[in-house]
């Protein structure tokens, strides 16, 4: 038994009908013979994406990879698409056609006059599997030897229903000839004679369709199948392997056909068996039987579904219930071929105008905090993420490149390591906030006196957080204690505090290149989530201030939650002083906030709040609410060396990031010029300052963020940070 256990991951295809304009948009009677279509491909990519990322992190990783939706008519709805993979290379031979390989066995085993039927019973696939399954099972060459006919008795039965054939079709005709003259006679005989041959070949035809070879050979074609139902998770390298081959191995290279025919991968194989029904719950139950099977020696379990959620076997959401339960984290994508669908979006709520399938997998897929990857990285390439500061693990994508960014980020570090990337560029030090002796000492505004300092250190600490985030900035990084007291220098305190916006206004103007905005509560949150520091104030009457001070010391503790009903009785009153705080948090029931009054205080110095409206007050009919400014910095407003320390602070990020998480140089992204997606490990040349696209070979000069894109920890938005 290792030392560390094993991860389990599990990825769940849908190939039903259903999917069929999804996988293959582009496909056509007129090019049906091509290879399978590009999103086809990109599915399979996206397994392959996720378990090469779980390779990264580690070897000691088990992953399964099923195939739901398959023909019932050919083979099982459900099948373990690796032991398929293993099943067909078992008879590999990209020389040949299934076929050519058929009948060389049939050859070699004196057969060779079953030839015509192999051709004209079987499909060159159903042939592929056949002989594959013989080769896995010699000792039934035999058995599939006796079941077909000899040439010679296969020539006497030929003779006998052609020669009976005609006599029958020659007395027909010969009884209808006079009806049309003598010359009817004849011409009645010769037709019926030919008519008699052409029923003696359908009798033929008819005999072998249902001769005991034909059976036998479906037969096995069947058991083939069946050897595949069952999930069965393998080592990732093996995995990666099966799937790498998948792909890229051709079937045949018969040169007898043209090149659109004969260049097929091993995945075309399997084309003509799938676009059957769609047993989703099927798929969700062999899911959790191989997860409990190998419980409980797995850490974690996790499984990922692209479908489009249209279950025909019965509501699957009580096995997604019991996965869940389980411990599995299901991430569930919704793959469409339609165009107007939301790109890169995820979601706290299902839309109005989703189809069922698309509700379907949002209630089945996983809950997670905004906090946690791949949430904060999916933010910085751009993706939209709720305000509620949670989300489910789903998503729609219509394109490649979107499927192929999601699942290179969904596992490259674990769902349960919280900030584990936003520790890569080190995080602001908060014990000076926290813990500030200038501040703690005042836990109410009125026992300030003339001492009400704490939009000064507030101010100050959002002002030093920001900054932090510019690499190599010109003036270097002043403390929170120097801000504060260049603060207090320009603005000492009075009775009543300072103007936030005021103070915030000189603040920025004097720390380049700084810029703030106030916003409301959704653009808070959203700031918050991008990881960038919001400034909060709100004032409170006297009853307010006790209210709120008591609930988080002496009466509900650390982990409360102060909502609206709780200070409602408390908002009337006259003002009776103001705070400034950092918010550094949000999920959908709360807000956290960051106090200066102290670790014994709250949660270790934090408060949470319902929301934006719990803290104010209303007086003479005017009611003071919570207000938000958010701080950052824009791009173009650094200075040409720092934008060049951003760039060697981006390598040094890279270099140290990937030594602690080495999945993180496989998060993809876009190349400017051939706008395809590469792992950030695959670019070449002098780091981040000169990028050698892996695909199209081309040079060119990012932005200082451009590779940083994909683990921007900071989340900024476009253009700002």
């Amino acid at each position: 038994m290792p030392d560390q256990l094993p991860t389990i991951v599990g990825c769940l295809l849908d190939v039903s009908g259903s999917m069929r304009e999804a996988l293959e948009p582009d496909r056509t009677d007129e090019n049906a013979n091509r290879g399978v279509g590009e999103r086809l491909g990109a599915v399979l990519r996206a397994a392959l994406k996720i378990a090469q990322a779980e390779q990264k992190r580690s070897n000691n990783v088990l992953v399964f990879v099923g195939a739901f939706g398959l023909d019932e008519e050919t083979s099982p709805p459900v099948v373990d698409l690796c032991s398929v993979v293993e099943g067909l290379l078992s008879g590999y031979d990209g020389r040949k056609t299934g076929y050519e390989l058929l009948i060389h066995l049939a050859n070699q085993n004196n057969l060779s006059h079953i030839t015509e039927y192999i051709e004209k019973k079987l499909t060159d696939d159903d042939a592929r599997i056949i002989y594959t399954y013989l080769l896995q099972h010699p000792e039934r060459i035999e058995e599939f030897i006796q079941a077909i006919p000899s040439a010679e008795k296969m020539e006497q039965s030929k003779n006998n229903l052609r020669n009976g054939g005609k006599f029958a079709g020659a007395v027909s005709g010969a009884c209808v000839g006079p009806w049309l003259g003598p010359l009817g006679v004849i011409g009645g005989a010769v037709a019926g004679f030919l008519v008699g041959k052409g029923g003696a070949n359908y009798i033929e035809d008819h005999h072998v369709e249902n001769s005991d070879g034909m059976q036998l050979a479906r037969q096995m074609r069947t058991e083939w199948w069946q050897g595949s139902e069952n999930f069965v998770p393998r080592p990732v390298g093996t995995v990666i392997d099966l799937l790498q081959k998948l792909q890229d191995y051709p079937s045949s290279r018969s040169s007898g056909q043209d090149k659109e025919t004969r260049e097929r991968s091993l995945l075309d194989t399997l084309r003509p068996f799938m676009y059957g029904r769609t047993p989703l719950q099927n798929a969700l139950g062999k899911s959790l039987a191989t997860f409990r099977g190998v419980e409980p020696h797995v850490e974690q379990r996790i499984l990922v579904l692209i479908s489009d959620g249209a279950s025909t076997d019965g509501d699957p959401q009580n096995i997604a219930r019991q996965l869940r339960h389980g411990g599995v984290n299901i991430a569930a994508v919704y793959l469409t071929s339609d165009e107007k669908t939301p790109a890169r979006r995820l979601y706290y709520r299902p839309d109005n105008d989703w189809d069922e399938g698309q509700h379907t997998l949002f209630e089945m897929a996983s809950p997670v905090a905004g906090c946690k990857h791949p949430i904060p990285v999916l933010a910085s390439l751009g993706w939209e993420i709720p305000s509620a500061g949670e989300c489910r693990l789903y998503t729609a994508v219509c394109s490649t490149t979107a499927l192929d960014e999601f699942c290179s980020m969904l596992l490259s570090v674990r769902f349960s390591s919280a900030e584990t990337l936003l520790d890569i560029l080190g995080r602001v030090q908060l014990d000076s906030f926290v813990d500030d002796e200038h501040v703690r000492i005042c836990k109410k505004p009125s026992d300030q006196g003339d001492s009400e300092t704490c939009y000064a250190h507030a101010i100050a600490a959002v002002i030093h957080m920001a900054l932090l985030r510019i690499v190599g900035r010109e003036g270097g990084y002043p403390t929170i204690e120097a801000i504060r007291e260049r603060i207090l220098n320009a603005f000492p305190s009075k009775p009543g505090g300072r103007g936030t916006v005021e103070v915030l206004d000189w603040a920025t103007a004097e720390y380049r290149p700084l810029q703030f905005k106030e916003v409301d509560e959704d653009g808070a949150r959203q700031a918050v989530l991008h990881r960038r520091p919001v400034l909060t104030t709100f004032q409170l009457s006297s009853k307010g201030w006790d209210t709120f001070s008591n609930s988080f010391e002496t009466i509900h503790g650390p982990d409360f939650v102060l909502t609206y009903n709780h200070m409602k009785p408390s908002r009337a009153g006259p003002d009776d002083g103001g705070h400034a705080v950092v918010m550094t948090k949000c999920d959908a029931s709360s807000l956290t906030f960051l106090n200066s009054w102290g670790k014994t205080w709250g949660a270790d110095g934090s408060f949470r709040v319902e929301n934006a409206a719990t803290l104010g007050r209303v007086h003479a009919g005017q009611e003071t609410k919570t207000r938000f400014y958010d701080i950052y910095w824009i791009e173009s407003k650094l200075t040409g060396m720092e934008r060049e320390e951003y760039r060697l602070g981006v390598d040094r990020a890279l270099q140290a990031g990937a030594t602690k998480y080495s999945s993180i140089l496989d998060i993809e992204v876009n190349c400017p010029i051939c706008k395809l997606n590469s792992p950030i490990a695959d670019f070449t040349g002098s780091g981040i300052r000169q990028a050698a696209c892996p695909r199209c070979y081309q040079s060119f000069t990012p932005e200082p963020d451009y590779l940083l894109k994909a683990l921007d920890v900071r989340g900024k938005p476009r253009n700002s940070a």
